[in-house]
């Protein structure tokens, strides 16, 4: 077990302010596999982001669409508007140190990420899509952040705050091809929060965190909060393969987890159709303002769970679940297939218990815990206070953030050794 600090002793339950114990952190969710232990842009070029321009010299447009190994660090904190544009990253070997940047850190709005390569680091930025504001159109259906493909491979998601998405906020896909879909990666320590429900998208009500696609296979989800996304919280897939750890749910709507299990999308597909797989343990779900009544599972669809030591609380706030015993509906519905031993699981890691969770993920979750933004003090404080709620635009809760760009010089080193401790030093400014 990899602390941070000494666990002094466990919280009696989860309604405790977990005064009188010391919580782990972010590295306490660091293990080997899934793609966390990916090298990124490890020994490549520096490039530095010197403008919040949308493109051109010195963006982090053209950093991201770079070739290359490289190291992407930031000399300007600030707000870069997208207006509407996806960047896809196509070439791999890359790191993405948001950490690097002066307060208040990286905000992209009004645009979303693609990933279609290996080996990547996405760290310490907030990409926070909503509706277009002035450019607001009708069927626009993007995500924050998406990976799409077969070349997605050993990829690391670490302490990004994704919100205000119209399809998901951070998703995982690809084509429904054995082998040909994303696999190897870690979601971690993340903010995926206040996906719009009846916003832009052409299918209606839309309001979704993590999809994980058809095959998509050994991904890993740890130390999340997810808030006030209607459901996707995650949802998987035929044939996908999830780990799932000391995740805090609050406030889905109509699912917490959920299993997908169509069989007429499989009529072309020359593969089985095989129930998704999920290991989970110590998470936690709390009901919330927009959780309908008919939520009365933390789990539900048809797959395979394994489950141990997860919590659940009604809307009235009290405990449904509590890790062994309670209702067995308010698990998991009759159509889930309980499964006595853990399907998968990270090399070197050992779970928090879900006394923990809660107080682990307010402290460490999105970007730059130290420095959160006023969206991400909102969205933690909104759960202490148990407020908000699903939402139809990013207006209803003090629209795009809007903050003066800040400056500084960045003296990177050239030896990589020396490289990765200047890099550690900014790391330990901005979490726990």
């Amino acid at each position: 077990m990899r602390f941070s600090g000494l666990i002094v002793f466990l919280l009696a339950g989860l309604g405790s302010s977990a005064r009188g114990a010391e919580i782990p952190g972010g590295s306490a969710m660091h293990f080997a596999g899934f793609g966390a232990d990916t090298p990124g842009g490890r020994g490549g070029r520096i490039l530095k982001v010197t403008n919040l321009n949308a493109s051109g010299a010195g963006s982090l447009r053209a950093a991201l669409e770079s070739a290359g190994s490289r190291i992407v660090v930031f000399e300007v904190g600030g707000i870069i508007d997208w207006r509407k544009e996806t960047v896809t990253i196509t070439n791999g070997r890359l790191t993405l140190a948001g950490e690097t940047a002066p307060s208040p850190g990286i905000t992209i709005i009004r645009g979303s990420i693609l990933v279609e390569a290996p080996d990547l680091i996405i760290r310490h930025i907030r990409v926070r899509l909503g509706d277009g504001g002035d450019l607001k159109t009708p069927n626009w259906a993007a995500d924050s952040i998406s990976t799409n493909g077969p070349k997605v491979k050993n990829v690391l998601f670490d302490h990004v705050s994704t919100s205000w998405s119209i399809d998901e906020n951070l998703s995982l896909s690809g084509p429904r091809e054995k082998d040909g879909t994303s696999s190897f990666v870690t979601i971690r320590n993340c903010i995926i929060a206040e996906g719009l429900d009846k916003s832009t998208h052409p299918k209606g009500p839309h309001s979704k965190g993590t999809l994980i696609h058809d095959f998509v296979h050994d991904v890993a989800i740890v130390g999340n909060f997810y808030a006030h996304d209607f459901n996707r919280n995650p949802f998987l897939k035929p044939n996908s393969t999830v780990f799932q750890a000391n995740n805090l749910i609050y406030d889905p709507g109509s699912a917490a987890m959920h299993f997908a299990y169509v069989p007429n999308e499989y009529a072309v597909i020359p593969h089985p159709m095989l129930p998704p797989q999920l290991t989970s343990i110590g998470n936690v779900v709390r009901l919330g303002r927009s959780s309908a009544p008919r939520l009365t599972s933390a789990f539900i669809g048809v797959g395979k769970l394994y489950q141990r030591d997860n919590r659940f609380y009604d809307q009235t706030g009290a405990l449904a679940w509590n890790g062994t015993s309670g209702d067995r509906r308010r698990l998991a519905d009759e159509k889930v297939q309980m499964i006595n031993e853990p399907m998968l699981a990270p090399k070197n890691f050992t779970p928090l218990p879900s006394s923990l969770t809660e107080a682990y993920v307010l402290k460490n979750a999105g970007a730059r815990p130290k420095d959160r933004d006023s969206v991400d003090r909102r969205i933690v404080q909104d759960y202490r206070d148990r407020r908000g709620k699903v939402i139809d635009s990013q207006d209803e809760v003090g629209g795009y953030p809007k903050s003066a760009a800040a400056q500084r010089t960045l003296n990177v080193p050239e030896n990589p050794m020396e490289l990765d401790a200047w890099l550690a030093n900014y790391l330990k400014a901005v979490e726990y």
